[in-house]
């Protein structure tokens, strides 16, 4: 008898314990959203305001918004104030707030592919910022600010209307990669030789007859320039093409 009873008492658990396999499995795959402790990823969810989610967990360092119908970004976002990377790219973004300044502890900021045809001032205030994403807006210009951005090592503008870049851009004294393929530059301002650490540099479709500075011939780290036929190197750079300079043509 006591044997029976420990054999009934076997399956029991077995049968409850393959309960709990089901039913906790189908939680698990009817989850709305993912988070990762202070991630929340609500990408592709067809959004069409900013979530208030986003604000209940203050110490929030990570949000994906990626790929919805988000056309604006509340002054709230203030209140992420340990926000180290947003990404808001593929939405209908028009501007961004002002109050994006007051993430000072952003690192990485992306709202690429969207409709924003300005930058406020406070950018700059993004002392931590170290990726900028703005591919395939209609900006024409960059804030002055851009130069009190120390830390940023990647600005990628490439698909805007871009017709000149701030004097500013040569106090951005870590940056390492630009992008500003398909703009309607005309020149480069003179200031970019400053960029001492500047390593990659990609101008293809940039803008018509656009020159590139003499300066730059001086950059250390220069290492990569992507051109095409409308783009007028000075002669150094050809010189430089011999030793340590890649000169790609499209």
């Amino acid at each position: 008898m006591a044997f029976k009873s420990i054999k009934q008492h076997f399956f029991l658990l077995t049968a409850v314990s393959l309960l709990f396999l089901l039913f906790g499995c189908a939680g698990i795959k009817d989850l709305k959203h993912s988070r990762n402790g202070n991630a929340l990823n609500l990408s592709r969810r067809g959004l069409t305001e900013f979530p208030e989610e986003a604000f209940e967990n203050k110490d929030l360092r990570v949000l994906r918004l990626y790929g919805n119908n988000i056309d604006s970004i509340p002054d709230r976002i203030a209140e992420l104030v340990n926000l180290e990377k947003l990404y808001l790219g593929r939405n209908n973004l028009k501007y961004i707030p002002a109050a994006i300044g007051k993430l000072k502890n952003l690192k990485i900021l992306s709202v690429q592919y969207n409709q924003i045809d300005s930058l406020p001032e406070e950018l700059g205030d993004l002392t931590s910022l170290e990726q900028l994403w703005l591919n395939q807006n209609q900006l024409t210009s960059l804030p002055e600010s851009l130069g009190d951005l120390k830390n940023l090592e990647i600005l990628q503008v490439k698909y805007n209307q871009l017709d000149s870049l701030p004097t500013s851009i040569g106090e951005c004294e870590n940056l390492q990669f630009i992008y500003l393929n398909r703009n309607n530059l005309q020149k480069l301002p003179k200031s970019m030789a400053k960029l001492s650490r500047l390593k990659e540099l990609y101008l293809s479709g940039a803008g018509p007859l656009l020159d590139v500075p003499e300066e730059m011939c001086a950059l250390r780290y220069f290492e990569l320039i992507q051109i095409d036929f409308n783009t007028a190197l000075p002669a150094c750079m050809y010189v430089l093409q011999a030793n340590r300079l890649q000169i790609i043509q499209e």
